[in-house]
């Protein structure tokens, strides 16, 4: 039986209402391109509806793999385990909690057949009710680049959302290293494998349109300013060694991402003290020192205003990009 082009895996715990949106609508589409997908329920021992779900689809006909941890290992032991079980020539690992809009998979499908890529990162915008009940046609345009330089730049820190990225498990299984370096307990462990893709690979694309809808305030349990401060740096200064220009770009983008926390709404992270964080994880760059530094420390109307518009316009260009 030859390889599937894609896996779609989907870690989960007890979230069964969620899964069940998601799967309600993607499930349709993986009808139109059978043998191409293959999909996997990866269950973190749930307590709640997720079995009894899963079960129903499968007894309905549906191609759909479950596999249950016999006791709860973790948020990311069970996203590398969703990894490990990708089948396909590329891999998707899927929040429960997202939504799928009509024509993500058809674009896809399409975007792999046309070329190898290391890396396919898919737009996403926050999920909401209008948005899922419009069910307007989504471009099916891509992007297309050959320079990780220039996918980092117009893709930015957003290259860390699990969901967003659709990578090529046979170029990531070529570094013989990479399950000796996955770092568990950082919350972004898939970038194990994204930033040697990203270091290695020579093609890569993004959608043009939002494909994907995140669930807003969903995310508990991590120190947004640790994962994506410290945490990021140190998975940076692991995998890619020699990338001067490559850490600079990813550590400048992850900056100001949390420079617009700092003065704004912080939400499940209001608690946490983000100083420490930002001298660690940005300290070497120049214009943490000389210009993000001082606006931060100085905190009064000018200053905020600054990061604020700085801020702004850096996500008005990454989602023109």
């Amino acid at each position: 039986m030859s390889k599937p082009l894609l896996s779609i895996c989907i870690p989960t715990f007890n979230r069964a209402s969620y899964l069940k949106r998601l799967l309600d609508d993607l499930l349709p589409a993986l009808s139109h391109h059978h043998g191409l997908i293959s999909i996997f329920i990866i269950d973190n021992a749930s307590t709640d509806q997720t079995p009894m779900l899963c079960d129903s689809y499968i007894q309905a006909g549906h191609a759909l793999n479950y596999i249950r941890n016999e006791s709860n290992i973790g948020a990311d032991a069970n996203a590398v385990r969703a990894f490990e079980h990708v089948n396909g020539i590329y891999g998707w690992i899927l929040g429960d909690d997202e939504y799928v809009y009509d024509q993500t998979v058809d674009t896809i499908i399409d975007t792999l057949k046309s070329q190898q890529l290391a890396l396919l990162y898919l737009k996403s915008e926050p999920c909401t009710k209008d948005a899922i009940a419009q069910k307007k046609p989504r471009s099916q345009a891509v992007s297309y680049y050959t320079s990780n330089m220039e996918f980092s730049h117009k893709i930015g820190i957003y290259f860390t959302f699990i969901s967003g990225i659709i990578f090529n498990k046979q170029q990531a299984m070529a570094d013989d290293m990479l399950c000796s370096n996955i770092r568990y307990g950082t919350f972004i462990p898939q970038l194990a494998w994204v930033l040697p893709l990203l270091k290695q690979g020579k093609n890569f694309a993004s959608s043009q349109a939002c494909l994907i809808a995140a669930e807003p305030n969903n995310t508990t349990g991590y120190k947004l300013f640790e994962v994506f401060g410290i945490n990021l740096k140190l998975l940076v200064d692991t995998f890619l060694p020699g990338q001067p220009r490559l850490k600079k770009a990813i550590l400048s983008s992850s900056m100001w991402f949390l420079a617009s926390f700092f003065y704004g709404n912080r939400g499940n992270f209001k608690h946490e003290n983000p100083k420490t964080a930002f001298d660690q994880a940005f300290g070497e760059l120049l214009t943490y020192r000389w210009l993000v530094r001082p606006l931060l420390i100085y905190q009064n109307f000018l200053s905020k205003l600054c990061v604020k518009i700085i801020c702004r316009f850096r996500k008005n260009v990454l989602q023109q990009a």
